[in-house]
């Protein structure tokens, strides 16, 4: 007779690690987010000043974002948002779902310490505490809380920073988070761009086991990380259906309108306008929607979408880059909120303020309305103008001869190993000026006998210009960048100065402690930097004065006189270009932008290199401002311009 074994738990420990054992094959739980919210979540005061059970439907745009973050077939989703969107409830929402029924290692990603310790203190614990399966099922027989890691059966959830390489080199995670990317550092101690490593991190796991998703609110056009996300997806706006005409729109703060105060009245906050009588304006139509009828435009604007490549209904959002389907990304203006805290009333006395303060020349408040309001990066005033638009700016005059109010001639060049970049500037009165002339020519820089060397001579001081009035112009002053080849610039430099004593040495003034620097000046007699000063002493020993140029103030004076082209009317300090047959013209000089530098201590604005782009023009047309200062143009008298007249129109 066989005996039967029987076995006995009476250790607590043991019956509980039993149980732990069986309740990781438990079936998983079939439910959405939008289902795990509404059935599940209860917004306690500490979290919300919405109290009671949760309602997804509040800000019904995010629906399919919702069904996105649940859809194993999407990889990575990116949001490009303002704020008061609801971001936050929804990320707490699928982090809660994916705890509670497919639990796995999750990683979410600030770009410092404190942002990762506030997040976890005000919305991750309030939120794992008031809602009782996340409590029942997170930290047990934990001894010590931490609150950047909380463990649970089939996984963990830990909180990390991107400012260092251990945390973007971590283990593998299969769902992986990133708070506001924008202040992520660009490159950890040479390590590489912190969100491709932790893209890294995720290679083992194939598609439809792991998840990207990051959002934030983007800051400078060009440089923003979110920005640059959202670009390379399929690029999804919501359209709200117009109860007047039925056409959809994306929904944008452009179209906020307010009425001027009546009798002439001007308030002290906002001037001639009246927030309180702010409307939205079809763009189609032209017809007027209250709030109300917005957040209704948006329930109907529901009904209209695409269907995705997974067999999804879209729900209003309609993508600008249909065929790319590996990232979702979605742009998300404060104007999606149904709720409240974003009615047309506020919006329009925050976009009031942000234009009251620009006109001032204080573009502080229009970047956080660009960047929180309408979830978009800023650009600068100066610098926001691309190429496509500076092309309508384009006069009508030939290319390489002097127009008639052209008077006197500068260049300026800039050099690379392979090239000369140089533009030919006309100047004239009241601080006008035209470009005859932008080229590159190539050849072997580096080899002081390389033809290139005497065609730039050629070119700039030796030849003589064609003028409108039939006779010639020789280019009374050069000034060429000595930054780079700089023995081989200072040997040029003083050969040509035996032909033209005004051909200048110059080197730019980048550092962000002298941005503020004058575009001329003459330079000191000694140098503190110890680089700097090397290089003068290879200069005068060579018999070459170097003179400084201050690189981010030309640049930002070229630009705000290129702008001046968008007023007919303005006949003072404009700077005129034509259509060049070389080419590029327009993409190199609007090729940066006015940023502010975050990992420079000093907190100016600087002018920054796009990525990809190139900006020789710039630097040429810098180099002939310099040029035009070093000779003094802008002082010149009325009897100096009329003697110039003279010459070229009198027989």
């Amino acid at each position: 007779m066989a005996k039967v074994i029987e076995r006995k738990f009476k250790n607590t420990s043991e019956r509980r690690f039993i149980g732990q054992l069986f309740s990781l094959f438990r079936p998983a739980i079939r439910i959405s987010t939008i289902e795990w919210a509404e059935t599940y979540r209860v917004m306690t005061s500490e979290e919300s000043h919405f109290m009671g059970k949760f309602d997804c439907n509040l800000i019904p745009a995010l629906e399919y974002i919702y069904n996105c973050c649940d859809n194993r077939q999407i990889y990575v989703i990116v949001a490009m948002k303002g704020s008061q969107i609801g971001w936050s409830e929804l990320t707490n929402n699928v982090i809660g779902r994916t705890i509670h029924t497919n639990p796995c290692k999750m990683q979410w990603a600030f770009p410092a310490l404190e942002p990762a310790k506030v997040y976890s203190r005000e919305k991750l614990k309030p939120f794992f505490e008031g809602t009782k399966v996340l409590r029942d099922l997170i930290n047990k027989n934990v001894p010590k809380e931490s609150f950047s890691y909380f463990k649970f059966a089939g996984g963990f959830f830990k909180l990390t920073t991107l400012g260092s390489i251990s945390a973007a080199k971590t283990s593998s995670i299969p769902f992986i988070g990133v708070e506001e990317p924008d202040d992520v550092k660009d490159d950890v101690k040479g390590q590489g761009d912190t969100l491709e490593n932790l893209k890294g991190r995720q290679k083992s796991f194939p598609k439809g086991f792991k998840k990207l998703l990051y959002g934030g609110t983007p800051t400078d056009k060009d440089f923003s990380r979110v920005e640059s996300g959202y670009k390379q997806s399929n690029q999804l706006v919501f359209k709200a259906c117009c109860h007047h005409c039925g056409d959809l729109s994306e929904l944008s703060t452009d179209n906020i309108k307010y009425d001027e105060y009546q009798d002439r009245y001007i308030d002290e906050i906002y001037g001639m306008y009246n927030p309180n009588s702010a409307y939205y304006e079809c763009p189609h139509c032209f017809g007027h929607w209250t709030f109300e009828e917005k957040n209704k435009n948006i329930e109907e604007g529901k009904k209209h979408g695409f269907t995705d490549f997974t067999g999804k209904f879209s729900k209003g959002w309609h993508p600008k880059k249909p065929e790319v389907t590996e990232n979702f990304g979605f742009h998300i203006p404060e104007l999606i909120s149904t709720l409240s805290s974003s009615t047309f009333v506020e919006l329009a006395e925050r976009k009031i303020l942000a234009d009251l303060a620009l006109q001032r020349g204080n573009e502080g408040l229009m970047k956080s309305f660009r960047n929180n309001s309408d979830g978009l990066p800023y650009a600068s005033g100066i610098s926001s103008l691309e190429p496509e638009e500076m092309k309508l700016l384009r006069s009508n005059y030939p290319e390489g001869v002097v127009p008639m109010d052209g008077l006197v001639l500068t260049a300026g060049v800039d050099v690379q190993d392979n090239r000369f970049a140089y533009v030919i500037r006309a100047w004239g009165r009241n601080n006008n000026s035209w470009l005859v002339k932008w080229e590159e020519i190539f050849g072997n820089v580096l080899d002081e006998d390389d033809p290139v060397w005497q065609e730039l001579t050629d070119k700039l001081v030796t030849a003589s210009i064609p003028h409108t009035s039939g006779k010639k112009l020789n280019i009374a002053a050069v000034s060429i960048d000595s930054a780079d080849n700089t023995e081989l610039v200072y040997h040029w430099v003083r050969k040509m100065q035996e032909y033209n004593p005004q051909v200048f040495a110059t080197k730019g003034v980048r550092d962000l402690r002298w941005s503020d620097d004058e575009i001329y000046r003459e330079p000191a007699r000694v140098e503190i930097d110890k680089n700097t000063q090397v290089r003068r002493s290879l200069a005068e020993t060579m018999g070459i004065t170097v003179f400084p140029l201050g690189a981010h103030r030309a640049h930002e004076e070229i630009l705000r006189s290129l702008s001046l082209n968008t007023n007919k009317d303005i006949k003072k300090n404009v700077y005129y270009f034509n259509e060049q047959s070389y080419g590029q013209y327009e993409e190199q000089m609007v090729s940066c932008r006015k940023i502010i530098d975050v990992n420079s201590s000093y907190n100016k604005s600087v002018f920054k290199l796009i990525p990809g782009k190139r900006k020789e023009a710039m630097d040429a047309e810098k180099n002939a401002l310099h040029a035009s200062r070093a000779i003094g143009i802008r002082n010149y008298t009325h009897a100096n311009w009329q003697a110039i007249e003279n010459y070229l129109y009198r027989n």
